[in-house]
């Protein structure tokens, strides 16, 4: 009889979606596949995101088709009005699909579905995300800069040259930035030379965990999945008990989630005791006249989580990106690096951001980098409104996911030579046409909020660094290696470093 059943529902996983598929009651049959199985599964998608780089896949794809299946009802656009129909500030699109698939009980803003709900959260965040609190917590990236600094100098002393891997050390600089502007908390792992915590769980055992690669493996477990929003939740079930890589991602990542809880109540047992002090989760706590909010203990947990994920995570990546592309160029290298003797004039040995924020060319590098390799370059998706939309002269039916992948959005005509990397295009008077297609930090209502941080961070660091040293790739003719799970993390970046004189 089990035999029977097994069988049964077996046929019925195969026909189902091929009946779907050739009934095609959306007429999304019209739009062609971006993999043989786009049509029928997500498990087209999955296999994408297993050889990993499926932005890239996706990207060929639009080489020859505006819009693209990705799923049996998910689509892809790659044009300036697309952008704006699905995430401008007008847009009738909600957030949908892996969204709400990945929300807790309590949503972050950034996986929040609800207008009105992410308005609440959105008014309550803003005053900690404002560039003018922000600017005033620069001392905390400040102190981070001086201690990366004094480990690279501790490497090549006496004028001799060292290697580092730069992807690691960006790493373990951005975690330690949000972790002060987040919570007031030092981490240590800049002085220690790894991402390691020692945190105290639930049950009161001291636990040791490694912060990036607890986020990294949780991250990695559940994109290998979330693709397929249907059979997420029944697929995570039976996976985490099976002994395998699966397992073992997930469980790493749960420490992640148990150094998220610790450091919360080590800042709310501080708050208690009456410290005054000016960070994120201060503005959790209290509004700017000093009122109480009364916020659920597991909604700060939730942002905190989001804010050391996205937060150490996404300027990581940018910052080891755009360091790559500098050091592959030396023509963009000089060019910085003069800009920044002029600016700087010696007297500045950790750049102070009035004094970087407004560079063009460091701006203009960082946009690139940006532009080329995205952190988060898939597509993120919106939920059509019940009753349609027109997307680029395209009638989409409701309830269908759509979304323009930013890695694809970059690379527009409107970039001329758009696969090389050239700083001088943000300079250029044409370059104000291309604003609409720009999104590293998605754009409208839903945009990244954590965008100044990010740019204060990588401003204030790479400005210091190539002031400070000489930078070479270990393998000049190496590339770059990359792994996208919801982000786009590079592999190791060796670099030869060695302190620079009378800059």
């Amino acid at each position: 009889m089990i035999v029977y059943l097994l069988s049964a529902a077996l046929l019925l996983l195969i026909l189902e979606p091929l009946f779907t598929y050739y009934w095609d009651a959306k007429k999304l049959r019209r739009f062609p596949n971006a993999s043989l199985l786009s049509g029928i599964s997500d498990i087209g998608y999955i296999l994408q995101r297993y050889r990993g780089f499926r932005s890239k896949e996706i990207h060929e794809s639009h080489l020859q088709n505006p819009v693209v299946r990705v799923g049996p009802n998910s689509l892809s656009f790659s044009s300036p009005d697309a952008i704006r129909a699905i995430y401008g500030h007008n847009t009738p699109c909600l957030k949908g699909g892996t969204y709400v698939t990945a929300a807790g009980s309590h949503p972050s803003l950034l996986d929040v579905v609800d207008k009105q709900e992410h308005a609440r959260k959105r008014r309550i965040l803003s005053h900690a995300f404002a560039t003018r609190n922000l600017e005033q917590w620069e001392f905390k990236v400040t102190d981070k800069v001086q201690k990366l600094v004094a480990q690279f100098d501790l490497l090549c002393h006496d004028k001799e040259e060292a290697i580092v891997d730069f992807r690691m050390w960006s790493n373990l600089f951005t975690i330690e930035a949000i972790a002060d502007i987040a919570l007031s908390h030092h981490l240590g792992c800049l002085g220690q030379g790894s991402d390691l915590v020692t945190i105290t769980t639930k049950d009161g055992r001291e636990k040791e965990v490694n912060y990036i690669d607890c986020l990294h493996s949780g991250r990695r477990a559940t994109s290998m999945l979330i693709w397929s929003t249907k059979w997420f939740s029944s697929l995570r079930s039976v996976l985490k008990r099976l002994p395998g890589f699966f397992q073992t991602q997930w469980h790493k990542g749960q420490g992640f989630d148990e150094m998220v809880r610790y450091l919360v109540q080590q800042r709310l047992r501080r708050h208690e005791n009456g410290e005054q002090l000016e960070d994120f989760v201060g503005c959790l706590f209290q509004d700017k006249h000093g009122d109480a909010r009364n916020l659920e203990i597991a909604e700060i947990e939730a942002e905190v989580a989001t804010l050391l994920d996205a937060g150490s995570d996404t300027t990581a990546i940018s910052l080891t990106h755009a360091m790559y592309f500098l050091v592959r160029t030396p023509a963009a290298l000089s060019r910085l690096r003069e800009e920044l003797r002029v600016a700087l004039d010696g007297s500045q040995d950790v750049a102070k951001y009035a004094t970087v924020k407004n560079l063009p060319y460091l701006h203009a590098c960082i946009n690139e980098s940006l532009r080329l390799l995205p952190p988060v370059a898939f597509g993120l998706n919106r939920m059509t409104p019940p009753e349609g939309l027109t997307i680029d002269g395209t009638w989409i039916p409701g309830n269908t996911l759509v979304g323009v992948p930013a890695y694809t959005a970059h690379r527009s005509p409107l970039f001329s030579n758009s696969e090389q990397y050239q700083p001088e295009r943000w300079l250029e008077d044409g370059i104000k046409e291309t604003q609409g297609t720009f999104i590293p930090f998605s754009t409208g209502a839903r945009g990244c909020i954590g965008r100044n941080i990010s740019y204060i961070e990588q401003t204030v660091l790479l400005a210091t660094l190539v002031q400070r040293y000489d930078l070479n790739l270990v393998n000049p003719e190496g590339n770059l290696d990359h792994e996208e799970a919801f982000n786009l993390w590079p592999g190791p970046l060796p670099l030869k470093i060695r302190r620079r004189e009378n800059y």
